[in-house]
């Protein structure tokens, strides 16, 4: 049976390659989600005038529209809530 050592390297060379450029990827994938956060992270910093204008703004907003500090609904609950740990019987 002869050796087949010539596609087993070609078999290990294959995958290197695969799982280096796949790492490539990731990496700029990494650098681009970086870069984003980065911008939004500065674009989101107030400025002493950003943040006068939108307190203005929200307070004029609320005082417009009739709005209180209250919720006009009930926060959203789980649709199986869980039964008390009390309300089981025992299995003996």
């Amino acid at each position: 049976m002869p050796d087949n050592w010539s596609f087993v390297a070609a078999a290990y060379a294959l995958t290197a390659a695969v799982l280096f450029a796949y790492w490539r990827r990731l990496a700029k994938k990494e650098r681009e989600v970086t870069m984003r956060e980065r911008s939004n992270a500065n674009r989101s910093r107030p400025t002493a005038d950003r943040s006068r204008l939108t307190a203005e703004r929200s307070g004029s907003t609320a005082e417009r529209s009739g709005l209180s500090a209250e919720r006009s609904q009930e926060p959203s609950r789980t649709g199986h809530p869980r039964p008390d740990p009390d309300s089981r019987h025992s299995l003996q």
